[in-house]
């Protein structure tokens, strides 16, 4: 009844006064703005380079949109290392937009990737990483331009073998193991193993 019955349609207007004609970012900060008492801020990248040295050319990186994202693994790590020496950890996991995703297979009709996006956050977010970028600070600019120009394999190609640690490096264990001890100091409640299973190492 409750499926298929006389609640199944919601007719009524829902109250929400839009004032742009963007509605669904306009709803979005709407309840960010309801449920800021409550919100976790822990993964918020900083306001200012005073908090994280990194802050503004990560903001650039997290405003890229379209096809170049495409590219780029799902999720992966990125490490900053700052000229004080110190290794600030960030992820990055890119949102594929798709027209709906009502169905299982033949995504590929369904694909708009000039409307991908990209989530930077700080920490570390899932346990499947899909690749891991380390770079020094004074690189992380290079770095943020050469993904704003990737338009094909062989570009991503060339990205990674300048900033990725693949699992066929030989720095991979010692950067895993410096991973696992940074998620251990930041979330010694909820740190475990990340799952190396869907590694990529185009």
């Amino acid at each position: 009844m409750l499926l298929h019955g006389s609640k199944a349609y919601f007719t009524q207007r829902t109250g929400v006064e839009y004032r742009t004609g963007d509605p669904l970012p306009e709803l979005f900060g709407l309840w960010k703005a309801h449920l800021a008492p409550v919100l976790d801020h822990r993964y918020d990248l900083a306001a200012s380079t005073r908090e994280d040295p990194n802050a503004g050319l990560l903001k650039k990186l997290a405003n890229l949109q379209g096809r170049m994202l495409s590219f780029l693994p799902e999720s992966s790590f990125l490490t900053v290392q700052g000229i004080d020496g110190i290794d600030r950890h960030y992820t990055l996991i890119r949102n594929s937009a798709h027209s709906n995703i009502s169905e299982l297979f033949f995504e590929e009709d369904r694909r708009l990737p000039d409307e991908d996006t990209l989530l930077v956050a700080q920490g570390f977010i899932g346990a499947y990483p899909n690749a891991f970028y380390r770079l020094r600070s004074n690189r992380l600019a290079a770095f943020v331009d050469q993904v704003g120009r990737l338009r094909s394999e062989q570009d991503y190609a060339v990205l990674a073998a300048r900033f990725a640690v693949r699992r066929t490096d030989p720095r991979f264990w010692a950067h895993s193991d410096a991973l696992h001890e940074a998620f251990r100091q930041a979330d010694p409640v909820e740190a475990a193993l990340f799952d190396f299973n869907r590694l990529e190492n185009r």
